[in-house]
C-alpha cells in the first residue's frame, strides 16, 4: 500500500510538469527516477519502439540512467537528450521484449539464452526486467530495470501497471507533439515555395533540395524537355544538357550551391523535338521562414535566337574571314546545319543556261557534299530563284512530287534564299533542307538572310578571278604553243601536235581535241592528230579516206571558211540529218570545228567535241580555236613543203606577231636575241633598242637579283624550265609585271644555244591579288587594319621591342553606348559614328603606333617604343578624349566614351600575340566593370599568381591518380598506464623530383577547392583499409583523420563516409576518428553540429584539433558535441618556460572537465613535457618525444615495444 502511495504521488508530480511544459526530455527522465527508485533498481531506461526502412524493430531512447564509463558511452548518453541514442540489436533481453510483445523477468542474465552480453566496461548486469508499453493494442515502447537487490518477480508488474500506462501516454503525447511540428513546418515550407512559382508567369522553373537535388520543375520545363518529373529530378536534369556544355554547367552550380550564392549561367538544353535551345538560367538560393537555407530556385529562358544571330556574325568577323572559294562555302553551311539543325545545307550557283543550280559546297548528314548539277524545274528552286527567299516550313515533297531527290530524301521543310551580284542579276542561292518540319520559320530566314551577302560577295570574286585567271592562261597557251611550234625541228612536229592537241583539249574542257588534214588532191580527209580525254573511246583509225564534198552541212561550212559550231546534235535541223548520224554514231553530243586555211585555201579541220554531255562553245573557245589553226596550218605546210620554208616562217611569225605574249629568245649570256612585236606593245621599247641587251636590264631593281637566279639556273642546266614574275620597266615611266616562262633552247647540232620562251602580262592579276589583299587585311568600313593583320603588327612589334629594349602597349577599346545609338538611329548612323570616331582615333596616335578594327565597336590600338607606362597612359587618355567627342548624326550630337584594357610587353614571363590580345581584353572588361569611360593597366603578377596554382592543382590531380600519396601514422599513447590508444593518419607527397613534401606544401593549394574532397576521401579510404589490416594481424588500433573545411562541409560529405565504412564492414565503432581545426569548426557551427552528430549514430567520433587557437565561446563548446579537444602544440612545447601558455592549457583542462570532454595533447617532445600534462590531468598524448610518424608497417612492431618513460609510470596516484 505504501508503494501505491508513492507511485500515486509520483504520477500527480509528473502530470503537473507536463500540463506546465516541462520539457519532454526532462519528463522522461523523472519517470525513470521514480521507476528506479520504486523498484530498488540501479539503473534503467524508458525507450519508444519504431521501425526502419526494412520494417524491422528498433529503440530510441527517451529516458536513459546515465552509467557511462567511457569518454564513447558518455557521447552516447549525451546524443540521448536530442534523440540520438538508438539500439537497433535485438538479440538481447530488452529486445526480446520488443520482438514477443511480452514482460521479461530475468534474475540470472549471465545464464540466460536471450541475453547478448554488455560492452566491455558496462556495470554488471545481475538482473532484468522488462515491461512493454501498448497505446491502442500496439506495441509503442519498452521499460528496463536492472539490477534490483531482491530481484523482480510478477506481482511487481501488476504494481507499476499505473506507472507504464502514464509512460505510454507519454510517448504518445511526444509523437504527437513532433507530428504537430513537422506538420506546421511543411505547411509553411509549402506555401512559400508556391508563392514564389506563382510569380515565375511563363518562364522554366526548378527548385532544389538542401543537399543540391532538384526536386521540382514546372509544366513549362517538363513540355520543353519531354521528359517527366521523375525523369528530371535528382541530378536526371544533366541528361539534357549538351556534352560540350555539361562541365561549365555544372562546375558553376557547383561553386554557387557551395558558397549559397545566385548565379547565372547559359548552355544548350534539350528540346523535346530533339534538338537543342540556348538557355538563361538564373538560379537563387531560397530561406524558410526560419531563415535556415533549403536550396534553390531557378528561372530559365530561351534565347536560343539571340545566341543564333551572335554566333553567325562571330563566325564571319573571326572564323570565316580567312577562308575563301569552296572552303568558305562548306564552312558556311556547316554553321547553318548546326545552328538551326537542319540536315543539309548548300551553295548552288545558278549555270549559263539558267535552268540548271551548279552546287559549288554543302554540308549534310554529318561530313561535306560532293559538287553536283540538277534542274531548277518542278522543284522549289525555281521559285526561289525566280519569286526571292522562299520558305516551305512542311510537306515540300508533298507539293513538289516530281523533285525526285527530294522524295528519295525524305525532305519536308525546304528554305531557299537567293544570292544576287551588284547589278542585281540572280548568283545562286542558299539551300536549307531537313527532314521534320521547321520549328521557327524566322529563325531561319534571319540566319540565311546574315549570311546572304557575304556568300554572294564571294561568289562575285570567284567569277572575277575565274574570268582573269582563264584569259591569262588562254593567252599563255597560245603563246607556248606557238612558241614551241615555231622553234620546232620538222621531225619534231608531229610529237609537238600531238602535245599541243592535249593542251588545248584540257583547256577548253573538252572530251576529243583533233585535226583532219586535206589531201593535196582537196578530195579527201584523213584525222592525222587526236587527244581523247580519260575514258573516252578514240575515232582516228575509223576516220581515214573520208570524202571532202557537200554531203555534209559541216563541211559544206568548213569550205566556206565559217566556224561549225553545234551546241547539240539531238537538236540538228533536217538539213543536217547526214551529220547527226555521223556524229551519234561517234556518240559525239556537241562539236566545234574550224577550218585550216593557208593563202585562202582550205588545208584542214582543227575540232573539239563533247561526248558525255552537251555543252554550249563560248567566243573564248572559237578564238583559241582560230588562233591555233592558224599555228597547226603553218605547221602542216612545213610539213608538206620544207622548200617553202621562208613562207612558212613568214606564217609562223605572223602567227607569233599576233599573239599578245611576248614571245623571246635568250642567248647564252643572258641577252636578247629574238622579241615579238608583243615586247613593244607592252613595254615601248622598240624591237631594234631591245636586242643584244641583257635581260635584267628591264627588270626592276627589288625583282632583279631573284628574277637573274631563275634565269642562270636554267642557262646553266640546273633547272629544266622556270616560270617567275618580274616587274619590267616601261619606256614612258612605270613598270609592268611580266611572268616568264621558259627552258633551255638547243642549235641544230643539239648544244645549249640559251633560253627560249614568253613573257605573260599578268598586271590585271596582280592589281586584282593586291585588291584581294587589301579586302583580306582592312576593314571595309573604317579603312583601318582588320584582326589578320593586325596580328602581324603585333608580331613584327613584339620583335622590335625585344631588339630596342622598349616596351609596347596593345590597347584593347569597347565603345560604351554605341549599341544603344545604333539601335536608335540604325545601322546606317552606327556604321558612320564608327568611321568618324575611327578616323579621330587613328588621327590622336603617334607616327609609327596603328589602330586596328576587330569588329563590332571594338578596336585595338599598337603602340611601340614606349619609354615607361606614364608616356603609354598620356597616349591612352589622347584616345579617351577623341573618343568622347560628339558627333553629329541624323540631325543631332551623340557621344560615347570608351573601356580601354591595357597591357604592356615584355613581361616577366615570355607571352606570345593571343596570350597579349586576351591580356588587354580582360583589362577591357575590368575598365567596363569599374564605371566604363576609363582604361585599366593588366595585372601580370596576379595573372602569373593564378596560373601558378592552377599548375599546382593539376600536378596535385596526377598525383592522385599516379598513386604518389602516401599515409604515415603517428601513435597516440596513454602515459599513466602505457597503452597506445590510436594513431593519427598523416599524409605525404612522394614527389618524383622534388622527394617527400609535407602537407604544408600542397593542402593549403587545394583547401577551397573541390579536388580537396577527393584528396580528403582518398586518405579516410586508406586509414579504414589500414586499420582492417591491422586488425588482422590482431591490432584493434583506431585511427584519426584530419578532416579540411571544403570537405567536411561538402554537401554530399556524410553518403561519401558513410559508402567508405560500408566498403569495410569488418570495422565495428570507434575505429574512426575525424579531426576537424577548431576554426573550420566555428565556420558553420550548425552544419558542422549536424555532421558530428550524423557520424555519432555511425561510430565515427570527432575532435577539435589545434584547440585553443581559435575564438569559440563557452557557447559554441557547448553546442558542438565533439567527444576530444587536442591541444595545440605550441601551447604544450612552451608550457614548461612560459606562463601564459601553462596558464592556457589550465584553462583548457578546466573547460574539458566542465563540459565532460576528454582531452588530447600534440607535441610532446620531452620527458618533462609530459609529467607536467599528467599532473594538469591529462592523459593521452602524443609526439616526436613518444613516436615521429611512421609507414603502417611499422607500427605493430612499435606498439608491442613501446614503455612509457618511468617519470611519467612514477606520477600515477
Amino acid at each position: 500500500m505504501a508503494r501505491q502511495a508513492q507511485m500515486l504521488a509520483v504520477l500527480s508530480t509528473l502530470q503537473r510538469g507536463m500540463l506546465v511544459g516541462r520539457s519532454s526530455a526532462d519528463t522522461f527522465s523523472a519517470m525513470l527516477d521514480q521507476l528506479v527508485a520504486l523498484t530498488g533498481s540501479e539503473y534503467g531506461f524508458i525507450g519508444e519502439v519504431l521501425h526502419d526502412e526494412a520494417g524491422e524493430s528498433f529503440l530510441r531512447m527517451h529516458g536513459l540512467s546515465d552509467i557511462s564509463w567511457s569518454p564513447e558511452s558518455r557521447t552516447l548518453f549525451e546524443g540521448m537528450r536530442s534523440g540520438g541514442f538508438e539500439f537497433h540489436n535485438l538479440d538481447t533481453l530488452f529486445g526480446s521484449v520488443v520482438r514477443t510483445a511480452t514482460p521479461v523477468i530475468c534474475n540470472a542474465p549471465k545464464d540466460d539464452p536471450r541475453g547478448g552480453g554488455v560492452p566491455p566496461g558496462h556495470p554488471e548486469l545481475r538482473a532484468f526486467l522488462g515491461l512493454p508499453l501498448f497505446h491502442g493494442g500496439q506495441l509503442i515502447g519498452m521499460v528496463g530495470l536492472a539490477n534490483a537487490a531482491q530481484g523482480y518477480d510478477e506481482a511487481l508488474i501488476v504494481e507499476l501497471e499505473p506507472m507504464l500506462v502514464t509512460c505510454a501516454s507519454m510517448i504518445i503525447a511526444l509523437r504527437t507533439e513532433q507530428d504537430r511540428k513537422l506538420a506546421r513546418r511543411a505547411l509553411e515550407e509549402s506555401e512559400r515555395h508556391f508563392r514564389e512559382l506563382a510569380n515565375s508567369k511563363s518562364a522554366l522553373i526548378w527548385t532544389s533540395d538542401a543537399e543540391g537535388g532538384c526536386n521540382y520543375f514546372n509544366d513549362t520545363w517538363l513540355q520543353f524537355t519531354g521528359r517527366t518529373l521523375a525523369q528530371s529530378q535528382g541530378s536526371g536534369w544533366v541528361a539534357d544538357v549538351h556534352p560540350d556544355d555539361a562541365d561549365g554547367c555544372l562546375g558553376t552550380w557547383q561553386q554557387a550551391f557551395a558558397r549559397r550564392e545566385p548565379f547565372r549561367m547559359e548552355y544548350r538544353l534539350r528540346h523535346a523535338d530533339g534538338g537543342y535551345r540556348w538557355i538563361s538560367d538564373e538560379g537563387n538560393p531560397r530561406r524558410d521562414a526560419d531563415d535556415a537555407f533549403v536550396g534553390y530556385i531557378g528561372y530559365c529562358y530561351d534565347i536560343t535566337e539571340r545566341k543564333r544571330g551572335d554566333l553567325a556574325l562571330d563566325a564571319l568577323a573571326a572564323r570565316y574571314a580567312r577562308l575563301s572559294g569552296e572552303a568558305f562555302h562548306e564552312a558556311v553551311c556547316r554553321h547553318i546545319v548546326e545552328a538551326l539543325d537542319v540536315d543539309i545545307v548548300f551553295v548552288g550557283q545558278l549555270c549559263a543556261d539558267g535552268a540548271h543550280i551548279e552546287v559549288r559546297a554543302g554540308w549534310g548528314d554529318g561530313g561535306s557534299m560532293r559538287p553536283f548539277r540538277y534542274a531548277l524545274a518542278e522543284s522549289p528552286c525555281d521559285g526561289t530563284i525566280g519569286r526571292g527567299a522562299c520558305i516551305y516550313p512542311r510537306g515540300v515533297h508533298e507539293r513538289f512530287p516530281r523533285d525526285r531527290e527530294l522524295v528519295r530524301m525524305g525532305i519536308e521543310a525546304y528554305a531557299g534564299m537567293p544570292l544576287f551580284d551588284r547589278e542585281g542579276d540572280v548568283l545562286g542561292l542558299i539551300v536549307a533542307l531537313r527532314r521534320r518540319p521547321f520549328d521557327d520559320d524566322a529563325a531561319v530566314r534571319t540566319l540565311l538572310e546574315i549570311f546572304d551577302d557575304r556568300v554572294a560577295a564571294e561568289l562575285v570574286r570567284e567569277r572575277a578571278e575565274r574570268v582573269l585567271t582563264g584569259r591569262i592562261a588562254f593567252e599563255r597557251l597560245v603563246g607556248r604553243i606557238s612558241s614551241e611550234l615555231i622553234l620546232a625541228a620538222p621531225a619534231e612536229l608531229d610529237g609537238h601536235l600531238d602535245q599541243a592537241l592535249g593542251e588545248l583539249g584540257r583547256f577548253a574542257e573538252a572530251d576529243r581535241a583533233y585535226v583532219f588534214q586535206v589531201s593535196e588532191d582537196g578530195c579527201q580527209l584523213d584525222n592525222t592528230h587526236e587527244w581523247c580525254a580519260e575514258g573516252i573511246e578514240p575515232q582516228i583509225d575509223k576516220l581515214q579516206g573520208l570524202p571532202f564534198d557537200d554531203s555534209l552541212l559541216f563541211l559544206r561550212t568548213i569550205k566556206q571558211l565559217g566556224i561549225v559550231d553545234y551546241p547539240s546534235v539531238a537538236a540538228l535541223p533536217a538539213e543536217a540529218e547526214a551529220d547527226r548520224v555521223l556524229l551519234e554514231a561517234q556518240s559525239i553530243q556537241s562539236v566545234l570545228g574550224v577550218p585550216m586555211v593557208v593563202d585562202g585555201q582550205v588545208r584542214g579541220i582543227i575540232g573539239l567535241d563533247a561526248v558525255c554531255r552537251e555543252r554550249t562553245w563560248t567566243d573564248e573557245d572559237k578564238t583559241l580555236m582560230t588562233l591555233v589553226g592558224n599555228a597547226f596550218s603553218g605547221v602542216i605546210e612545213r610539213k608538206r613543203a620544207h622548200g617553202g620554208l621562208k613562207a612558212s616562217e613568214a606564217r609562223y611569225r605572223s602567227v607569233v606577231e599576233s599573239v599578245r605574249e611576248v614571245i623571246f629568245q635568250l642567248d647564252g649570256e643572258g641577252r636578247w636575241t629574238f622579241l615579238n612585236k608583243a615586247w613593244a606593245d607592252i613595254t615601248g621599247y622598240p624591237l631594234e633598242e631591245s636586242r643584244g641587251r641583257h635581260v635584267l636590264a628591264h627588270v626592276h631593281a627589288d625583282d632583279r637579283e631573284q628574277h637573274g637566279e631563275m634565269v642562270e639556273q636554267v642557262l646553266a642546266g640546273e633547272l629544266e624550265s622556270c616560270t617567275h614574275a618580274a616587274r619590267y620597266r616601261c619606256a614612258g615611266g612605270g613598270f609592268r609585271w611580266l611572268e616568264m616562262s621558259a627552258r633551255r633552247a638547243f642549235d641544230a647540232q643539239g648544244a645549249p644555244a640559251g633560253l627560249s620562251g614568253t613573257l605573260t602580262d599578268i598586271t590585271r592579276q596582280k592589281e586584282h591579288e593586291s585588291r584581294l589583299e587589301y579586302i583580306a587585311h582592312y576593314d571595309a568600313l573604317t579603312g583601318l587594319p582588320n584582326r589578320v593583320l593586325l596580328s602581324d603588327r603585333m608580331q613584327r612589334g613584339m620583335a622590335q621591342a625585344r631588339r630596342r629594349g622598349q616596351q609596347l602597349a596593345l590597347a584593347y577599346i569597347d565603345l560604351d553606348g554605341f549599341k544603344a545609338i545604333n539601335d536608335t538611329l540604325g545601322h546606317q548612323a552606327g556604321d558612320q559614328l564608327l568611321a568618324v570616331v575611327a578616323a579621330r582615333m587613328k588621327a590622336a596616335l603617334r607616327e609609327g603606333d596603328s589602330i586596328s578594327r576587330l569588329g563590332g565597336d571594338e578596336f585595338v590600338a599598337l603602340l611601340l617604343d614606349l619609354p615607361d607606362v606614364e608616356a603609354c597612359e598620356l597616349l591612352v587618355r589622347r584616345l579617351l578624349g577623341a573618343v568622347s567627342q560628339a558627333v553629329a548624326l541624323a540631325g543631332q550630337e551623340v557621344k560615347v566614351s570608351a573601356s580601354v584594357g591595357l597591357t604592356l610587353y615584355p613581361q616577366a614571363e615570355e607571352v606570345d600575340a593571343d596570350q597579349l590580345l586576351r591580356q588587354a581584353d580582360l583589362a577591357m572588361y575590368q575598365a567596363k566593370l569599374a564605371g566604363k569611360n576609363r582604361y585599366h593597366l593588366f595585372d601580370t603578377a596576379h595573372d602569373r599568381s593564378q596560373r601558378g596554382r592552377h599548375q599546382t592543382l593539376a600536378a596535385i590531380r596526377g598525383a592522385l591518380r599516379a598513386g604518389e600519396f602516401q599515409l604515415l601514422y603517428q601513435p597516440k599513447v596513454n602515459m599513466r598506464s602505457g597503452a597506445v590508444v590510436g594513431a593519427e593518419a598523416l599524409i605525404r607527397w612522394r614527389h618524383p623530383r622534388q622527394g617527400e613534401l609535407e602537407p604544408a606544401a600542397f593542402l593549403p593549394v587545394v583547401a577551397d577547392h573541390p579536388l580537396a574532397v577527393e584528396v580528403g576521401d582518398w586518405v579516410i579510404e586508406q586509414a579504414l583499409a589500414q586499420v582492417v589490416a591491422w586488425q588482422r594481424e590482431g591490432l584493434f588500433l583506431p585511427v584519426s583523420v584530419n578532416v579540411g573545411a571544403r570537405h567536411l562541409q561538402a554537401a554530399d560529405f556524410m553518403p561519401r563516409l558513410q559508402a567508405a565504412l560500408a566498403r569495410h564492414p569488418e570495422l565495428g565503432p570507434g575505429a574512426l576518428e575525424l579531426e576537424v581545426l577548431e576554426t573550420s569548426a566555428l565556420e558553420s557551427i550548425a552544419q558542422v553540429t549536424r555532421i558530428v552528430e550524423a557520424c555519432a549514430d555511425i561510430g565515427v567520433s570527432f575532435a577539435l584539433d589545434d584547440f585553443g587557437t581559435g575564438y569559440s565561446s563557452l557557447a559554441y563548446l557547448k553546442r558542438l558535441p565533439a567527444a576530444r579537444l587536442k591541444i595545440d602544440q605550441l601551447f604544450v612545447r612552451g608550457m614548461v618556460d612560459d606562463a601564459e601558455d601553462l596558464a592556457i592549457l589550465e584553462a583548457i583542462m578546466g573547460l574539458a572537465h566542465a563540459f565532460k570532454r576528454e582531452v588530447i595533447a600534440e607535441g610532446v617532445e620531452e620527458v618533462e613535457h609530459g609529467s607536467l600534462l599528467l599532473e594538469l590531468g591529462c592523459e593521452v598524448a602524443q609526439g616526436y618525444g613518444i613516436a615521429r610518424p611512421m609507414p603502417a608497417e611499422e607500427i605493430p612492431s612499435w606498439a608491442a615495444s613501446w614503455r612509457p618513460p618511468v617519470a611519467w609510470l612514477r606520477a600515477q596516484g
